[in-house]
């Protein structure tokens, strides 16, 4: 058994010992009112108290360091997962923005980027998306192809339908330029 192991201990006599004397002191003066025996057990009594105090002031201090350790931890981890989450998404949004021919402008942070993104992307989803006039298919487009004197072929497509129906259209638009209607 090494002898740095018993520092503990050597503090306990180290506080006890005093105590103890103290005590048979003050009891010799007749300044306490404990008995004899009682006094003489101090020697066994007073260094079991002071190392069940210091070792309870141990435990309460090992307890401090594990809940300070704990929280250090949780606030390193909060913190590499916001600057994760940061770079991320500011790498989102520097694919995001071209598309809407948004680019980032120098020292710009990610939310006022993000804003005129969104901002960018409200005016051409209104402008482009809603409305975009959808194409014809089905019967609304065989209706449309018989106004134009077309018929639908069998197994053919809807796209395949549509460029026929353009063809006519522009041919009639042609053969109008020539006979000087328009």
């Amino acid at each position: 058994m090494k002898r740095g192991n018993n520092k503990l201990y050597a503090l306990t006599l180290l506080i006890a010992t005093p105590a103890w004397i103290a005590i048979l002191i003050a009891k010799g003066r007749g300044t306490i009112g404990i008995n004899w025996p009682t006094a003489i057990l101090g020697a066994v009594w007073i260094p079991a108290l002071t190392l069940a105090a210091l070792l309870g002031l141990t435990g309460v201090l090992v307890l401090l360091h594990a809940v300070t350790k704990r929280i250090h931890e949780w606030k390193r981890r909060r913190k590499v997962a916001r600057t994760l989450w940061e770079s991320m998404e500011g790498l989102t949004l520097n694919n995001i923005g071209p598309i809407y021919g948004i680019r980032r402008q120098p020292g710009e942070k990610n939310r006022s980027y993000k804003r005129r993104i969104l901002k960018a992307a409200r005016t051409l989803d209104t402008v482009n998306v809603q409305n975009a006039p959808t194409p014809a298919t089905g019967q609304k487009l065989d209706a449309i192809a018989k106004k134009h004197g077309l018929r639908r072929y069998p197994h053919e497509t809807d796209e395949q339908l549509q460029s026929r129906i353009r063809e006519a259209v522009l041919k009639n638009l042609e053969g109008g330029r020539k006979n000087g209607r328009v």
